[in-house]
C-alpha cells in the first residue's frame, strides 16, 4: 500500500491541473481577429416597414412673399369697359387701390351694382340679390365672369379711357330719388338704365337716356341727370 502513494499523488496532481486549465479557457473571452468587423442584423421587412418614422421638427416654409412681377400686373389705379359674352349686355369696372366698383346693364332687364376688393390681380365683388363678380385683371384686360338675376356671364374687356367708362347719376323726381347708370364703350356705344327707388330690394328700371359725355348730362322727361365718371369707391353706385 505505501509503494502506491507516489503515484496516487501524482495522478491527483494531474488531474488538479486539468480541471485548473479547462475552467480557466471557460472564464477567457475569445479574441477577435484582426480585422474583423461586425456587422448588424437588419431587422425583418415587415418590422422595419411597421415602425413609425420619427415626426418632423422643420416647421413647413411659409407661402412666398409677392415678386415684383406679381405686383406689376395688378395696377392700382384702372377702369374696363366692354361687353360680356350673350346677353347683349356690357360691364365697367373701376378700381382704385383695393376698392373696386362696377356696373353690368344691357338696357332695362339686365342691370346691377357691385362693390368689392381688388387686391394682387384678383377681382371679388357682390351686389343685391345675390349677385357676384369674380375675374382676375392687369394692365391690358380683366377677365372673369358675372352672376346677375340668377344668369353667369363671361367677359373679357380690356382698359376704359376716357370718356369710355362708368358713370352714373341720381337726382330727386317729385320727392322720389332715382339713379341713372352708363357705361360708355371705346366705340363710343352706351347703355344705360335709370332705377326708380334705388334702395329697395328690386328696384323698377328703364333704359337711361343717352347720355352727352361732353357736358356730362342727360335729359329724362322734364329732369337733367348730371353724370359723373365713376373712379372706384367715389362712386355712389350703392
Amino acid at each position: 500500500m505505501k509503494r502506491n502513494t507516489p503515484l496516487i499523488t501524482l495522478l491527483t496532481g494531474a488531474a488538479l491541473g486539468v480541471i485548473l486549465l479547462i475552467a480557466s479557457m471557460l472564464a477567457t473571452p475569445a479574441k477577435t481577429p484582426t480585422g474583423y468587423t461586425a456587422t448588424a442584423t437588419p431587422p425583418p421587412a415587415s418590422t422595419a416597414a411597421a415602425r413609425p418614422a420619427p415626426a418632423s421638427t422643420v416647421p413647413s416654409p411659409a407661402s412666398p412673399a409677392p415678386t415684383a412681377t406679381d405686383l406689376e400686373t395688378a395696377p392700382a389705379k384702372a377702369d374696363y369697359a366692354g361687353e360680356v359674352q350673350g346677353g347683349g349686355a356690357s360691364v365697367a369696372i373701376s378700381i382704385r387701390d383695393g376698392q373696386a366698383i362696377a356696373y353690368v346693364c344691357n338696357g332695362s332687364v339686365i342691370e346691377s351694382w357691385y362693390k368689392g376688393t381688388a387686391v394682387g390681380g384678383v377681382l371679388i365683388m357682390t351686389g343685391k340679390n345675390n349677385a357676384r363678380l369674380s375675374a382676375i385683371y392687369d394692365f391690358g384686360k380683366a377677365t372673369g365672369d358675372i352672376l346677375v338675376h340668377g344668369t353667369d356671364y363671361r367677359f373679357q374687356v380690356g382698359v376704359a379711357h376716357k370718356p369710355s367708362g362708368l358713370y352714373q347719376a341720381t337726382a330727386v323726381v317729385r320727392g322720389a330719388t332715382i339713379k341713372a347708370g352708363w357705361i360708355v364703350l371705346a366705340n363710343g356705344q352706351q347703355v344705360g338704365s335709370v332705377e326708380d327707388d334705388p334702395g329697395s330690394p328690386a328696384p323698377t328700371a328703364t333704359q337711361a337716356p343717352a347720355l352727352d359725355v361732353t357736358s356730362g348730362t342727360a335729359q329724362d322727361g322734364s329732369t337733367v341727370l348730371v353724370a359723373t365718371r365713376v373712379s372706384g369707391v367715389t362712386g355712389s353706385g350703392f
